[in-house]
């Protein structure tokens, strides 16, 4: 996405660090990966959306109330200065891919919802590797459970039903490597909005 009115401003931020809702500026995200939430009444988590290298998040992208930008692994960001020509541009990318996003958290059957979930990271972020796509994103079972609606125990759960299906590999530090027969397979299927976003990020 192409971002005009740099202010130079490169900051880093740990996993776990919720970046500074600012009314004045927007974030570009040069490194890592970045959750927008919100959170009901009764102090449920709800994802708005992930995003990664080159997305643009900030407070003055969203209406809703409470908003949190929260660091989901170590993060480099840069301040970027709002104008109509890139809040408009940030809006209608965070629009696809949140259309795509809640797409996917309605399927009713948590194997389902979970593995979609798990696709659509892979077309966003999942990084090309011989066996199929690497996703670094550190994703624990609780932060899987929080963002597809399931317990931590059903996350568990599913993703050891998974890997002894053979459709991805558990590694070190949260990473998963979702296997390329079935990547393959369900990126046959993969709606045109993604498959838009996979060809062209911007």
């Amino acid at each position: 996405m192409p971002v005009s009115s740099s202010l130079n401003h490169d900051l880093a931020f740990k996993q776990g660090d919720i970046l500074p809702p600012s009314a004045e500026n927007l974030w570009r995200i040069d490194e890592g990966f970045v959750r927008t939430l919100t959170w009901n009444d009764e102090g449920d988590l709800i994802t708005l959306g992930v995003w990664g290298d080159g997305d643009i998040v900030g407070r003055p992208l969203s209406q809703i109330k409470p908003f949190q930008m929260e660091c989901l692994t170590a993060v480099e960001v840069q301040a970027v200065s709002p104008t109509q020509n890139n809040v408009q541009d940030a809006m209608y990318f965070q629009i696809r891919c949140m259309e795509e996003f809640l797409s996917i958290i309605g399927y009713k059957r948590a194997p389902l919802r979970l593995l979609k979930f798990l696709q659509w990271l892979a077309a966003r972020f999942g990084r090309d590797v011989e066996q199929g796509k690497m996703l670094d994103l550190r994703l624990t079972h609780q932060l899987l459970a929080d963002i597809t609606g399931i317990t931590r125990v059903t996350a568990t759960r599913l993703l050891k039903q998974f890997e002894q299906e053979g459709r991805l590999t558990r590694l070190k530090k949260h990473r998963i490597l979702l296997k390329e027969a079935l990547w393959q397979q369900n990126n046959k299927q993969l709606p045109a909005v993604l498959q838009g976003l996979q060809m062209d990020p911007s």
